[in-house]
Parts: structure tokens; C-alpha cells; sequence
């Protein structure tokens, strides 16, 4: 992600080589799903952490780049997968990248961690080639649920009552979680046409590869679309594929 040695990486799951590979095929399946071709195409990993899910999506595209604030873990990726993918400390919120030089750009459970996360979009944004997308991801605020800190409500408390709360509790030493609501989501993305894929795993988890993720909620995909539509607001997790519409132009950032 893009903070440093953050116990709320979770950590163990970072380090699970299923869990990382059902990621990378979640991704590319709603890729596809929003008809964005990934073969011989440039990606950008942004948050790949040690890199195991970017060495899982790099036989899908042509090249691909993992992007990590913190240094250990790019000298890890590098020893994982640095046959297969090309790994680089930065900032998510201050991409080393040129304007429109990417096809494809992952941005997977990071929004929360970064500083500035209009900013990360911003540069999305910037690095996107026109009629190409980002697949995005992320928790939602208002789910009563938070799960770095495993512990309930705690997201809605002043974020310095949060921090203080989780080390009382022993949950970790640091806490850098900032979720936000999915209306606060849309006004981040506005520029994107937003392809909202999450009811559609909900639903159709095996076509998404996401089985095991949505396992807890199952009895959700049984339920009629249009309740589903009427509660995103409220779901755990947002799954999108943000559009960057071709011949769009920078808009002032």
C-alpha cells in the first residue's frame, strides 16, 4: 500500500499465495467483463506490496509494473517475481510515470491508506491512456465493519479516537485506515464513467473467481437486483472499473 510497515496490511494475507492469485483473477475477469482487453497490454500494480498478486496478473498483460512505498517490500517483489513483472518504490499519489502511458491500472484495497487519495486518483487519471480504465477497490465507511482492525464502529469515530482505541484494544501499534462513503467515492471519480461491478459479484461470484471472498455473503447474491442496487451504499466492499472516456481531456487538478 502506501505507508510503510503498517501492521493493518494485514499481513497474512498479504502473504497468502491462493488468496493473491483469486485476487488477480477477480481483477482480470472484471476487466473483461467491462470489455478492457488486458493481452499484450502495459499495467500498473499501484500498492502491490510484496507482489504476489502482481506476479499472478502478469501472464494476463504484456508488461507489468508494481508500484510500493515501502522499500522492503519492493526488494522482496523484486526476489518473488522480477521475472515476470518490473518493481519500483513511489507514491501512489505522486506516480513516476508519464501522462497517458498506461493501458490498465490496479488500484486494489490503497485508497484508504494514502494521504491524499483524491490525489491517487488524480494521477490515474494522468497515467491512463484515453479509452483504457483502472480496476478499483476498496471498503466503504459506512458498513459498521471495520476490517484492518477487525473490530465494529470503529471507523466512525474521530480518526485520532480510532487510533487511540485499536492500540488500547492491542490491535496494533499503528492504525492508517481512512474508509470513505460511496458517495464521497463518486465525487473522487468524477471524470470516470464508473462501471460498478460489485452487485454482479454479489451474484455471479464463480464468473469473478471470488468464491471464497464473498463466501460470508452469499445470501446477499440470492437476493433480488434491484434491493440489491437500492443497498451499494451500504455493501462492505466497492468493486469498479473506472473508464477514462477516449478522447477525454485533463481536466484542471
Amino acid at each position: 500500500m502506501n505507508h510503510p510497515a503498517s501492521p493493518y496490511r494485514a499481513q497474512r494475507r498479504l502473504d497468502d499465495e491462493a488468496l493473491r492469485a483469486a485476487k488477480a483473477a477477480k481483477i482480470v475477469a472484471a476487466l473483461q467483463t467491462a470489455g478492457v482487453a488486458t493481452h499484450g497490454r502495459t499495467c500498473l500494480d499501484a500498492g502491490c506490496a510484496q507482489g504476489l498478486m502482481t506476479k499472478h496478473l502478469a501472464p494476463h498483460f504484456g508488461h507489468i509494473i508494481g508500484l510500493e512505498l515501502d522499500a522492503e517490500a519492493v526488494s522482496r517483489a523484486a526476489l518473488l517475481a522480477g521475472e515476470v513483472a518490473t518493481f519500483v518504490q513511489g507514491d501512489a499519489e505522486h506516480l513516476p510515470l508519464a501522462d497517458d502511458s498506461l493501458d490498465v491500472v490496479v488500484c486494489a484495497q490503497v485508497y484508504e491508506h494514502v494521504g491524499e487519495p483524491q490525489a491517487l486518483l488524480d494521477e490515474v487519471w494522468r497515467v491512463l491512456k484515453p479509452g483504457v480504465a483502472c480496476f478499483f477497490s476498496g471498503p466503504n465507511r459506512l458498513f459498521p465493519f471495520e476490517f484492518h482492525s477487525r473490530l465494529p464502529l470503529v471507523h466512525w469515530l474521530p480518526f485520532a479516537w480510532t487510533q487511540r482505541l485499536v492500540r488500547w484494544l492491542g490491535r496494533g501499534a499503528a492504525y492508517d485506515a481512512r474508509p470513505v462513503t460511496v458517495g464521497t467515492l463518486r465525487r473522487w471519480t468524477w471524470r470516470f464513467t464508473v462501471r460498478d461491478l460489485t452487485v454482479d459479484m454479489l451474484r455471479h461470484p464463480q464468473r469473478y473467481h471470488c468464491q471464497d471472498e464473498v463466501r460470508g455473503w452469499a445470501w446477499l447474491g440470492r437476493l433480488p437486483e434491484p434491493w440489491l442496487r437500492a443497498i451499494l451504499g451500504l455493501m462492505p466492499n466497492l468493486n469498479w472499473v473506472l473508464l477514462k472516456p477516449r478522447g477525454a481531456a485533463e481536466a484542471a487538478r
